[in-house]
C-alpha cells in the first residue's frame, strides 16, 4: 500500500471542500498552485486551442476605445491574475516591445513557470510578475493605461473590490477589457458544453495527471458565473464607463471592456 503523506492529504482535503460560492482566496491560491505544473497544457487541451486566439483579442482591446477613432496608446499595463503569463507575453507581443506589462498573481508556483516562459522568449526587460491580490493591489492610484484580467475575475472572491481596485490604478482614459468563461444562450449547445464542463473536463484533466476536483471547481464557478448583462452591471458600478460586452465560441467566453473617464 502506498503512504500517503500528511501534507498530501491536507492538500487533497483543502481541494476537495473549496466553496466555489465563497472562494476561498487562501484554498483557491492552494489548488492553482497544486495544478501549476499542468495549467497550461491544460488550458489549450481543454479549449481546443481557443483560447490563443481569444487572448489576441483581448490584447487588440487594449488598443481601441468606441468613442475614439484612433489607436490608444499603451506605455504600461496590468495584467491581473496573470497566471503563467500568458496574456502578459500576448499584450507584449501586439505592442511590440513598446508597453512595459506588469503582471499580478496571488500563485507564487504559476509565477514562477511565468518568469521560466519570459526568459526563454526575452522579455525580461519587458514584463515583470509580482505576487499579489487582485483585491488590494500594490500600486499608486492611476498608473496604469490598461488592466486585462483573463479567466480570473470568476476566482476572486470580492469581484466589486477588485473592480474599483482596478479602476483605482488605471490612468484617466484607461482601459478595462475582461475575458471570462460566459454560458452559451443556444439552449442544446449549453446543454452539450455544461455537460463536457462537468464530466468530460474533470476526466480529461485526469488523464493528464493533474487534480479533477480543480476543474469541477472551476465548472461550477463557470456556471454561477453572472451573466453579461449582469456583469456589464457590476463593472459600471466600480466606475469604468462605457462599457460593452460580445461573446466569442457561441457564448462559452465573453469579451467585456470599458473605460476610466
Amino acid at each position: 500500500m502506498l503512504e500517503v503523506k500528511k501534507e498530501d492529504a491536507v492538500e487533497v482535503s483543502i481541494m476537495n471542500h473549496i466553496d466555489h460560492k465563497k472562494r476561498d482566496a487562501k484554498k483557491v491560491e492552494q489548488m492553482f498552485s497544486n495544478i501549476a505544473t499542468r495549467y497550461d497544457l491544460l488550458n489549450h487541451v481543454l479549449s481546443f486551442g481557443l483560447d490563443i486566439g481569444w487572448r489576441k483579442k483581448v490584447a487588440m482591446e487594449t488598443g481601441r476605445c468606441d468613442s475614439i477613432p484612433r489607436k490608444i496608446k499603451c506605455h504600461r499595463i496590468l495584467d491581473v491574475c496573470t497566471g503563467t503569463g500568458d496574456m502578459a507575453i500576448e499584450l507584449c507581443r501586439f505592442w511590440k516591445g513598446t508597453a512595459q506589462v506588469e503582471g499580478l498573481d496571488f500563485s507564487q508556483e504559476l509565477i514562477n513557470i511565468g518568469r521560466e516562459k519570459i526568459q526563454k522568449a526575452k522579455l525580461n526587460n519587458l514584463i515583470t510578475f509580482r505576487e499579489g491580490n487582485a483585491e488590494k493591489l500594490p500600486y499608486d492610484d492611476e498608473q496604469f493605461d490598461a488592466v486585462t484580467i483573463t479567466f480570473g475575475l470568476r476566482n476572486i472572491n470580492n469581484r466589486f473590490k477588485a473592480l474599483k481596485e482596478f479602476y483605482r490604478v488605471a490612468k484617466p482614459g484607461g482601459r478595462f477589457v475582461c475575458l471570462e468563461f460566459s454560458q452559451p444562450t443556444n439552449p442544446f449547445f449549453a446543454h452539450i458544453y455544461f455537460f463536457y464542463l462537468m464530466k468530460l473536463a474533470p476526466f480529461v484533466s485526469k488523464i493528464f495527471g493533474s487534480d479533477h476536483a480543480a476543474y469541477q471547481y472551476l465548472g461550477n464557478t463557470i456556471k454561477d458565473f453572472p451573466s453579461p448583462p449582469e456583469l456589464i452591471s457590476l463593472i459600471e458600478s466600480a466606475g469604468w464607463k462605457e462599457v460593452t460586452n460580445y461573446n466569442l465560441a457561441g457564448g462559452i467566453v465573453a469579451v467585456h471592456r470599458g473605460s476610466k473617464q
